[in-house]
């Protein structure tokens, strides 16, 4: 896979020099930010540092075919649920040369592998129905073998604390260190409450000292309590002792605590291995989790900025529709219609000053690069972009709060580096070319520059206030001339580029509108001649009719893109709609044909028993036992089901009532509860049980009283842990899970089982407790204890 580890070629030297020069003044930094701060982990936020323009046109295609399936995962299934944990590299770098990993560090190895593979099922369910090949393929790197998450996380908590769990030799010294603890405790409060020991205490209380547990003792008394002072307070009235009874037992629980020591360096070295076992894989998932996570973060700028893929071509030219500059107000910002490169190489911009011309030019330079390095533009579909392999700029930008206005001399400098750089397959931008000196020599060395551009076949646009470079773009071949409109009436620029008409001078306007008398403007007036006034007048002419095209073709634009907009949400809603009954509906055989292969399987085992008891001499008959066959095989559904005609105006039912069920092609049962919003009924089909929507029953006959059908109970053979990992789930699968795990720890004849849940945001765990407290083989629910997990574990004691 193409990644952005191959650059745009850097020049040496002052070449380079001008190059970074030139990222700053298209300030593509400031879009590189942005992308950084969307990036979900660390090894996005890595690549996304290092974006830069890509060196071929496959290259930047898979990059903008990445972005575009990010897209489509962000808006189908939100942001990935990558864990936003540490760097690993680090740590399974250090274990793969043998040394071990910290608790800390194997917890983020945990959950980063477990959110590694919930971003793998996210993609390859989405896989499914969307052209996701690119994802689908770095999502293959992202499996890592469970076995590392599961004994990580069974070993170690959330909060990097190794459990007691993690192995038996641990667990005994945890309980020995409890009980001690606990004589200890014991021991004190005895001698605390002892009225002869009371009589020689400053305070009847225990205090820590040095991690020892000692007793405030008046000074005079120190020779009536046997033990260690291990301080003494700053009046000298009190001594700490620690109690000889005390002693010997605070001595067993240092031994416990270094052996506790030993043993979780132990578990540690252990669990140290099997990462380095599986570092590879560890690495490789990283570099995929990588590469989708920087990918989604440029689907979700476009996003912001309402973007669109652009066209891409081997040729150097462009195409802007309707474009709008990164950095600036989406929402007020003029868009910017603009090509070059087709029909002709040279752009020549006319127009007041803070018109727009400098924005026009960054715009143009900064659509290249960001086209360049896998991102949406913000403009209309349709946009087109070329494959320059170098862009290059002089602007001396007096907006800028870090620029000052260049002079001649430094304009020059940077233009002769240009010009020795660029080739044909360069763009240029220019502004003010030619200022900073004599406007006629100034006018001259412009067109003398742009004339070594067009015979070189260079593209440029450059911005300027010369009258003579509008005429020379009217009679050089594959010169364009283009204009910032002016709006004589409010003397106000509209920032809209006018393609094809150069900007006319608004100097009389805009002095009688400030107040320079009459007389003046008259007299200036006589003194153009009529070709300069009949120019003026034709270029007036001319935006008027450019400007009404132009709002007449936006109106229309508009139009076009919400019918296209509001077409894609009605497929995309349509689909959503589609997707769901499907997935209701496989969900619903999957688990009558669950159901019924299990009843299946218990009726085969009591018709076994019947024939074993028939041949003991039990009076049993072959036609009893062929008829009890029919009946269950009647209890099969199709491998296909109807699809259940939902009843217009549902008749009401009761306990009791035997009714027609559609979602089972129509099989009857009788109902044996109802759920207090009545929307949920529990039926038994036969020997089986299953809850149904009202709407899915049809009432067949009134029944006066409830006869509960006979239920088969069987031992569960299947080996039952006594604890379930729940964590990465949402709260509903979580309970779908739990049910399942209490019948079966219920059948294995466990009393008490663990769910663990982790300590995350805290939602999960809120989730299962009303569950829990409603479910009537639950005795009670706590929050596990040390030792247990803490508050990521729910320790459920069973009835």
């Amino acid at each position: 896979m193409n990644s952005y580890d191959d650059r745009v070629p850097i020049h040496t030297g002052s070449e380079q020099t001008l190059n970074e020069r030139v990222l700053d003044l298209l300030e593509y930094n400031r879009i590189r930010t942005p992308v950084v701060d969307l990036c979900s982990t660390v090894y996005g936020r890595g690549l996304a540092k290092q974006m830069e323009p890509l060196p071929d046109l496959p290259a930047v295609e898979l990059a903008l075919a990445m972005t575009g399936e990010g897209e489509t995962l962000y808006r189908r299934k939100g942001v990935p649920p990558f864990a936003d944990t540490i760097d690993i590299r680090p740590s399974v770098a250090r274990a793969r040369l043998g040394g071990v990993v910290g608790a800390a560090e194997l917890v983020a190895i945990g959950l980063t592998a477990n959110r590694f593979r919930r971003v793998q099922r996210m993609i390859a369910d989405l896989a499914e129905d969307a052209a996701m090949g690119h994802f689908a393929q770095a999502a293959i790197d992202l499996a890592v073998a469970k076995d590392i998450e599961d004994e990580i996380l069974f070993c170690i908590d959330e909060d990097a604390v190794v459990l007691d769990r993690a192995s038996e030799g641990l667990r005994r010294t945890r309980q020995d260190m409890r009980s001690t603890q606990a004589r200890m405790k014991r021991t004190l409060d005895e001698m605390v409450r002892s009225p002869a020991v009371q009589k020689h205490l400053q305070e009847n209380i225990v205090t820590m000292r040095g991690e020892r547990y000692c007793l405030a003792v008046r000074a005079e008394s120190q020779s009536q309590i046997r033990g260690v002072v291990h301080d003494v307070s700053a009046s000298g009235s009190t001594v700490f002792v620690e109690p000889e009874r005390v002693l010997v037992l605070g001595n067993e629980l240092r031994r416990q605590e270094l052996e506790e020591s030993k043993e979780v360096e132990r578990i540690l070295i252990r669990l140290s291995g099997t990462v380095a076992t599986h570092a590879e894989a560890l690495e490789t998932a990283v570099r995929a989790a990588a590469t989708i996570d920087f990918a989604v973060a440029r689907a979700r700028f476009a996003h912001a900025l309402r973007a669109v893929r652009p066209i891409m071509t081997d040729r150097p030219q462009l195409r802007i529709r309707a474009g709008r500059h990164p950095l600036l107000d989406q929402q007020h910002v003029t868009p910017l219609d603009v090509r070059l490169g087709d029909d002709f190489q040279a752009l020549v911009i006319t127009g007041p000053n803070t018109g727009g011309k400098t924005v026009t030019l960054k715009t143009v330079g900064v659509f290249v690069l960001m086209a360049s390095s896998g991102l949406f533009l913000p403009a209309l579909e349709g946009t087109e972009i070329g494959l320059f392999t170098e862009v290059f700029a002089d602007i001396g930008d007096e907006q800028s709060i870090e620029q000052s206005l260049s002079t001649f001399s430094s304009h020059m400098k940077n233009i002769v580096h240009i010009l020795e750089a660029a080739d044909e397959r360069s763009l240029l931008l220019f502004d003010e070319l030619g200022a900073g000196t004599d406007p006629t020599e100034g006018a001259a060395l412009a067109m003398a520059i742009l004339d070594y551009l067009h015979t070189k076949g260079i593209c440029v646009a450059a911005t300027t206030h010369y009258s003579e470079l509008k005429a020379y773009a009217y009679t050089t071949s594959r010169t364009m001339n283009a204009s910032m409109e002016f709006d004589a009436a409010t003397l106000a620029p509209t920032y809209r580029l006018l393609m094809g008409i150069p900007g006319r001078s608004n100097a009389f306007a805009i002095a009688r509108r400030l107040g320079l008398p009459a007389a003046i403007i008259e007299t200036a007036a006589n003194k153009l001649s009529t070709h300069d006034v009949r120019v003026e007048d034709l270029i007036t002419r001319l935006q008027a009719s450019v400007g009404s095209a132009a709002r007449e073709e936006q109106l229309l634009s508009e139009a076009r893109v919400h019918a296209q907009a509001l077409e894609q949400e009605l497929l995309d809603e349509r689909l959503r709609e589609q997707e769901e009954r499907e997935r209701r509906k496989r969900q619903a055989q999957e688990e009558a044909r669950a159901q019924v292969r299990k009843t299946r399987a218990e009726a085969e085992t009591i018709l076994r028993e019947l024939r074993e008891l028939r041949e003991a001499g039990a009076p049993v008959k072959d036609h009893q036992l062929t008829e009890a066959r029919k009946r269950l095989d009647g209890l099969a559904p199709a491998a296909t089901l109807p699809t259940a005609v939902r009843s217009k105006r549902p008749q009401q039912v009761r306990v009791g009532d035997e009714v027609r069920v559609l979602s089972l092609g129509g099989q009857k049962g009788t109902v044996l509860d109802m759920a207090a919003d009545n929307q949920e009924i529990l039926v038994a089909v036969g020997v089986m049980k299953l809850k149904v929507e009202h709407s899915q029953v049809e009432l067949l006959r009134r029944a006066d009283k409830v006869e509960n059908p006979a239920t088969l109970v069987v031992r569960s053979s299947e080996s039952v842990k006594p604890s379930l990992d729940i964590r990465g789930t949402t709260v509903e699968e979580a309970l779908r899970e739990i049910d399942r795990y209490l019948d079966r720890a219920i059948l294995a004849g466990y009393h008490q089982v663990s769910l663990i849940h982790g300590k995350g945001t805290g939602a999960l765990r809120s989730g299962l407790q009303p569950y829990l407290r409603s479910h009537p083989r639950v005795q009670t629910a706590r929050l596990g204890g040390q030792g247990e997990g803490g508050g990521g574990v729910t320790v459920v004691e069973l009835r």
